[in-house]
């Protein structure tokens, strides 16, 4: 019995996802030493979780910092609601004042605009987020050490 065009389509847009959430995966696992003793300040591992504040969802929440020059920094977020998860990727544009890097920025995923503003210092991820559907915050802290 030959699959459905529906079948077929709905592989093919769940590949994306799957592909996401192996390629994080990779990033985690190559992440786990510049955790401990990262040469630039906030990059590596983070692990905690998000909530809306205008509803119940919430959940687990893992990432990976990264910077090239501890100046420009990206974060790869992998979330979970209910049965799903999926990642992606956002840069945080700030700079740092003291011991805080101060980062605020937007991003569009699945044609939504997403604002974010947070603080990253070495033992703590704080950030809002808010779109024109939801809005809420994430806390993240260093892992333990395996």
């Amino acid at each position: 019995m030959k699959p459905s065009r529906l079948a077929r389509l709905l592989c093919l847009l769940a590949l994306p996802w799957i592909a996401g959430c192996r390629s994080f995966e990779s990033d985690w696992n190559g992440a786990a030493i510049a955790s401990e003793s990262a040469p630039i300040p906030g990059t590596g591992r983070w692990i905690g979780t998000w909530g809306n504040t205008n509803n119940t969802h919430g959940g687990p929440l893992r990432a990976v910092v990264k910077s090239p020059d501890g100046t420009n920094y990206t974060a790869r977020f992998h979330a979970v609601w209910g049965n799903h998860s999926g990642s992606f990727r956002t840069p945080l544009p700030g700079r740092w004042q003291g011991d805080a890097y101060r980062f605020a920025g937007s991003k569009r995923v699945f044609g939504f605009r997403i604002d974010t503003a947070g603080t990253l210092t070495e033992r703590s991820l704080e950030a809002t987020y808010s779109s024109s559907l939801d809005q809420g915050r994430f806390s993240l802290r260093r892992p333990a050490n395996p």
